[in-house]
């Protein structure tokens, strides 16, 4: 097969028009395989039908949303097309985020119906015929919770038309070829594995090996890339930082890689460099930017592209996806809020018109992100705007002194937020770092990180808080919650003088 970009596809509708497609024009390629379970797209297409027949049997149709409680793997998927083939929205929720998460999920959404490991198959007596493509182009795809670094829970409502304009966004950008193969340690109910993965997998027509994610699998990640040859790929700066940590260079080859996505949180320019020098695979890792708002992808590096990095040190996030108008600051110096216009910006919130309408005004989607725009038109993202730093009239983003803080042996996460310091109305930089280490060795990761940062930025910063492994609070998607860190430091007063 020749390694030329992805064809353009027929002009599909809405996406159960691309698995029909594949079924008939890729019948017996590999669509999925976890490890347990293999499917081809024409296999996926039958089995996915006799799903939907199963649905339909129990009163699902076109518009209803239904709760998808399944681990990664070929069942999720087969679960995902029947209810595309039905016109149903599916919204993917962590199966082991514990009994009170799902919960709070389900009553997020308020589904007709709860996918598990317990739904039965069987299909009841006397169930309808699937229509092929019930769905409307504007009609939602899938929703995707959000409750981000900080505020309160939502669903994000994503047309099909949506999903499909960032799917030919990324094709018309080159991110994939015809010979590609998907190695997804991303979970799907995340919008990363979900989207570039799940649905990518699909769309483009390519084979997609499924890791069960978790921390601990990460070595299987890249021994499955290995083994497979697999070319594309992706996760968060955070996953190749530990990968890099973990596995042994000599007992796996990625060299087929070409494409591996670096997105959901700020990506870190000591983290890829260290990643490709440990495993020989220079220029792969490809930082991207992107929310669930905007289906999944606003910006991204494409393979070739070579890594940018400004005088700050903040890696650029690449170039604007096909179809996008994106407005931003100028300068580093000088960061604004990322405003997102295009085709594939949400629908809004689920039963929230209130947020909707101050996410998206006069037509441009509002991040909440900070960042700028340089000369060559490639994105720059320092972070939240509400979890800016500033010294000195200088706005400086937390990552800048969080990869600094990295650096330090022993540190394993670094969080930089802006906090009171205990008298009325002072407030400074605290930095806080992840670190397993003896009562007596915390004095001495403390000045180690102070050092490195007044190195990296020109200044020490307040406070230093050394604290214990996962003690720093994170999203379910690894992502730290500055917001919720501030609080908490500021609420238990630990930041204040000792």
């Amino acid at each position: 097969m020749s390694a030329d970009p992805t064809p353009a596809p027929a002009p599909w509708r809405v996406l159960a028009d691309a698995l029909v497609a594949r079924a008939a024009t890729d019948t017996d390629r590999l669509a999925y395989d976890d490890g347990t379970e293999r499917v081809t797209f024409g296999q996926l297409a039958d089995r996915a039908a006799e799903r939907a027949r199963t649905l339909a049997g129990l009163g699902v149709t076109r518009g209803d949303r239904v709760a998808l409680v399944l681990p990664a793997g070929v069942r999720f998927t087969e679960a995902f097309w029947a209810l595309q083939l039905l016109g149903a929205a599916p919204c993917a929720l962590n199966p082991a985020g514990g009994a009170n998460a799902i919960a709070r999920g389900v009553a997020l959404v308020r589904p007709r119906l709860v996918i598990d490991e317990r739904t039965s198959w069987d299909r009841p007596a006397g169930s309808p015929p699937v229509p092929v493509s019930a769905a409307q182009p504007d009609d939602l795809a899938f929703l995707q919770p959000t409750s981000g670094t900080s505020g309160s829970a939502r669903a994000a409502c994503v047309r099909q038309r949506n999903v499909l304009a960032f799917l030919r966004s990324t094709r018309d950008a080159g991110h994939f070829r015809d010979d590609d193969v998907i190695a997804a340690w991303v979970p799907p109910w995340h919008d990363f594995g979900l989207v570039r993965f799940v649905i990518g997998a699909v769309y483009f027509g390519l084979p997609c090996h499924i890791v069960q994610p978790a921390i601990s699998t990460i070595p299987e990640w890249l021994r499955t890339i290995s083994r497979v040859g697999g070319t594309v790929s992706g996760a968060p700066d955070f996953c190749y930082r530990l990968a890099a940590r973990m596995v042994d260079p000599g007992s796996v080859d990625l060299r087929s890689l070409r494409n591996a996505g670096n997105g959901g949180e700020p990506p870190l320019r000591s983290t890829i460099e260290a990643f490709e020098s440990r495993f020989s695979v220079p220029g792969v890792v490809l930082p991207g930017y992107g929310l669930a708002e905007a289906v999944l992808g606003v910006s991204a590096h494409v393979p070739g592209d070579a890594l940018s990095v400004d005088r700050r040190g903040n890696v650029s996030c690449g170039a604007i996806l096909p179809g996008l108008e994106v407005r931003a600051g100028q300068d580093v110096e000088e960061p604004a809020e990322i405003l997102v216009r295009g085709a594939s910006v949400f629908a809004g919130y689920l039963d929230a018109p209130a947020d909707t309408a101050e996410r998206v005004r006069d037509g441009w989607l509002h991040t909440g992100d900070s960042g700028y725009l340089d000369a060559e038109g490639r994105l720059f993202v320092l972070g939240r705007r509400r979890g800016m730093l500033k010294r000195a009239g200088v706005v400086v983003a937390p990552r800048e002194l969080e990869e600094a803080a990295q650096r330090v042996a022993g540190v394993r996460v670094a969080a930089a937020v802006d906090v009171a310091l205990g008298p009325p109305g002072q407030r400074g930089i605290a930095v806080v770092v992840e670190a397993r280490v003896p009562d007596e060795e915390e004095a001495r990761i403390a000045a180690d990180v102070s050092r490195e940062v007044v190195d990296r930025a020109g200044f020490a910063p307040d406070r230093v808080l050394v604290v214990a492994p996962h003690a720093v609070p994170r999203t379910e998607n690894g992502k730290v919650r500055h917001e919720a860190l501030r609080d908490e430091l500021e609420r238990t007063r630990g930041i204040a003088p000792g």
